[in-house]
């Protein structure tokens, strides 16, 4: 009797297990031939399931986005003000740091691959950042896309120094801080 293959949970223990090789290789120096050796499938299983290198990657880039807005939404739902959603924001981040180093790294180097091979800079992270900043709007509360954008903005810079290793930055206070001053500004706006 064949072996029966949920299609789905397969790709997607593919895609987890390939994150961690491209965080290792980069995503320019990782072959797809060097990613299905170290998947442990051939090169035709891959092909079967991801068009393309990039596909794969795409398709790993919108599950991480998935994942972390449903693992950060558990956390951030507790909190009852701006002020603490934002803080546990932090928190979460402070947990999952190296992945979202790691993951901030490798969005920067895809883009800067793709600009070479294509000659322009890719759409495929404007609808990332688009899930991001509805998200920031959903989960946390904030009402105007241009505050949401800002959040946003502000969580992308907090992971790029860790990135470069800023000892000075706390995600969690940092974070904070932003939502006081979000809070500060609404509460003014309406005075």
């Amino acid at each position: 009797m064949p072996k029966i293959v949920d299609t789905e949970q397969y790709k997607k223990e593919l895609l987890q297990k390939s994150f961690d090789l491209f965080a290792q290789k980069g995503y320019a120096a990782l072959t797809t031939r060097e990613l299905a050796q170290e998947l442990g499938v051939s090169t035709g299983t891959l092909y079967h399931y991801f068009p393309s290198k990039a596909a794969l990657f795409e398709q790993l880039v919108e599950e991480l986005c998935q994942q972390d807005v449903v693992k950060a939404t558990v956390e951030i739902k507790k909190a009852k003000t701006l002020t603490a959603k934002l803080e546990a924001l932090g928190k979460f981040m402070e947990t999952q740091q190296t992945n979202c180093i790691k993951q901030m790294f490798l969005w920067i180097e895809y883009c800067q691959q793709q600009e070479k091979e294509q000659g322009e800079k890719t759409q495929f992270f404007e609808r990332i950042d688009e899930r991001y900043h509805q998200a920031v709007i959903d989960v946390i509360g904030v009402k105007d896309p241009a505050i949401a954008w800002l959040v946003l903005t502000m969580i992308n810079g907090l992971i790029i120094e860790k990135l470069w290793g800023n000892s000075h930055v706390s995600l969690t206070e940092h974070l904070k801080l932003l939502g006081e001053l979000i809070t500060a500004h609404e509460e003014k706006k309406y005075d």
